[in-house]
């Protein structure tokens, strides 16, 4: 990746933010690029990172913004943020994230996710655990093609 670039992946994920969203976090954030992103566009964001080395870096990366660390959605509070982002790890780990955070994860209005693998599987997995895919996309980096989801709950409109 060249430095300065938002990566064609992350652009895809961004673009499947819902206009007029107006806070999101970014789990598992990685070196921030997608949250500084997302603030640009005037989000309210949260970033988190699960290990002590990830969150340091993440926090010296983004100063101003919330960085918090943690596993999954255990650092949100039901209701803090309207949608969670989910990108850059595998369809199980993205549906172990949701189930482990029921309380969290059912206050959110929608979710962004972002495969690595196992994309069928997490989709397969989705439904039966309450969410409804509403919009996919796919976008290719280099030699790889990433699926990129819009999921919300079922009772959700």
């Amino acid at each position: 990746m060249i430095p300065g670039r938002f990566p064609l992946r992350l652009r895809a994920v961004a673009d499947a933010v819902p206009a007029g969203a107006g806070s999101v976090a970014d789990v598992g954030a990685g070196d921030g690029q997608l949250a500084r992103h997302l603030v640009a566009r005037g989000l309210r964001v949260v970033a988190t990172e699960r290990r002590p080395a990830s969150y340091a870096r993440l926090r010296a990366a983004l100063p101003d913004v919330d960085c918090r660390m943690g596993d999954g959605l255990e650092v949100l509070r039901p209701g803090e943020v309207e949608g969670a982002v989910v990108a850059g790890m595998g369809g199980h780990s993205i549906a172990r994230i949701l189930d482990a955070a029921p309380a969290v994860a059912r206050t959110f209005e929608w979710l962004v996710l972002q495969p690595q693998q196992h994309a069928e599987q997490l989709v397969a997995w989705l439904e039966p655990a309450g969410y409804r895919v509403r919009a996919r996309d796919t976008a290719a980096q280099g030699r790889r093609s990433y699926t990129v989801l819009l999921v919300t709950g079922h009772e959700r409109p």
